[in-house]
């Protein structure tokens, strides 16, 4: 055995002195060349999108065939506007870590999937904790708020209409554009013309257009009296003064300036009095739209959330403990979140579950969540 083994060392020792003597007269190898490291990501606002969206769609959004698609292709059209922004949450700009733009309504641009990841579990702490918004009806209602104006209900107290300021309207509100828009315009912009009414020559409309022509008079037939009260009423009686008790006295063209112009009666209107007492001055803009598609909207987004969790919209959602520690709700709540946003894409598992990974812990000294 140690013969054998003497024999093999004598055999490659020339070997091993002929390869060291190889290298050692070999000249220096030139340095590797390293690639060059990848751009950083910059937001573009004419795309609204960032420049690595397609990679990181790709590689953590599900599903995968479609996220793959997504990454080859150019502009595929089921793809949201906030998948293009690295935004799986649809997050409002707010000098979040990792932002790098926003676009026009203001939805923030992330340089990664990650970082905007971060920033929906830290806005969904602030909710829970600082804002007390424990339910999903609650948390839905201020992520994705309703965009139509929403107006309360009439008290019983009437409430008194601020003022109008001079600098906006110097005539008074009756005399503003938007005031005699309205009074020409029937609801819905329809001006209000008149050739499709047939109007009568007596009637009051004819006399305000210049056609005074008189209502065919009605052979007038005396009551029976008796012969005193003929006697005593021989003297004939003068002629009764047009007031206001007769409505065509006012629209009679015969006197100058009997008809006030159609400005001074909508300005006059605008300031009157309200009939009932308590109302505020008549109010001449549009009436507020109705917020029922953006109720039912916000109905269905909350239980969508709710129900990943098996709970109601009104339930309290327990993403967060007493102090700050994200809970086993949170994962399932904000995959949901991020479905309702995305659309036919969504936040994958290994996304939500980094972001809760590196979700800070709450210091006692400050008593808040970390920005």
């Amino acid at each position: 055995m140690l013969l054998n083994t003497l024999v093999l060392l004598t055999s490659l020792m020339p070997l091993t002195t002929e390869r060291v003597e190889a290298l050692l007269r070999a000249p220096p190898a030139a340095p590797a060349t390293t690639t060059p490291a990848d751009p950083p990501p910059r937001f573009d606002p004419a795309t609204r999108s960032v420049s690595n969206w397609h990679a990181q769609t790709g590689a953590q959004l599900t599903p995968r065939a479609l996220a793959l698609t997504a990454s080859l292709a150019q502009d595929p059209p089921y793809v949201a506007r906030c998948v293009r922004l690295n935004n799986g949450w649809c997050i409002k700009s707010a000098r979040w870590p990792g932002e790098i733009g926003a676009d026009a309504e203001g939805h923030t641009a992330f340089a990664t999937l990650d970082d905007g990841a971060d920033a929906a579990a830290s806005l969904l702490r602030r909710y829970y904790r600082d804002y007390n918004r424990h339910t999903a009806l609650a948390i839905v209602r201020r992520w994705a708020p309703a965009e139509c104006r929403v107006v309360s209900a009439p008290t019983g107290r009437g409430v008194k209409a601020p003022p109008v300021s001079t600098a906006l309207a110097p005539k008074g509100l009756g005399r503003t554009l938007r005031a005699r828009f309205l009074a020409k315009h029937r609801p819905g912009g329809a001006p209000r013309g008149r050739s499709a009414l047939r109007v009568q020559p007596w009637s009051p409309l004819a006399r305000m257009a210049g056609r005074p022509a008189r209502r065919p008079a009605v052979p007038h037939v005396a009551a029976l009296r008796s012969v005193p009260d003929i006697a005593s009423d021989i003297t004939p009686a003068a002629r009764p003064a047009r007031s206001l008790a007769d409505p065509s006295a006012l629209l009679d063209r015969t006197t100058a300036g009997r008809v006030p112009s159609a400005d001074r009666m909508v300005a006059e209107s605008a300031l009157l009095p309200a009939i009932a007492a308590g109302l505020p001055v008549l109010d001449l803009r549009l009436p507020a739209p109705l917020c029922t598609g953006d109720e039912t909207r916000i109905q269905a987004y909350a239980a969508r959330i709710s129900g990943s969790v098996g709970l109601k919209p009104g339930d309290d959602l327990e993403l967060f403990g007493p102090d700050g520690a994200p809970r086993a709700n949170l994962a399932p709540v904000m995959l949901a979140m991020s479905a309702v946003e995305l659309g036919t894409l969504r936040a994958g598992p290994d996304l939500v579950a980094g972001a809760i990974a590196r979700l800070r812990p709450l210091t006692p000294a400050a008593g808040g969540t970390p920005p």
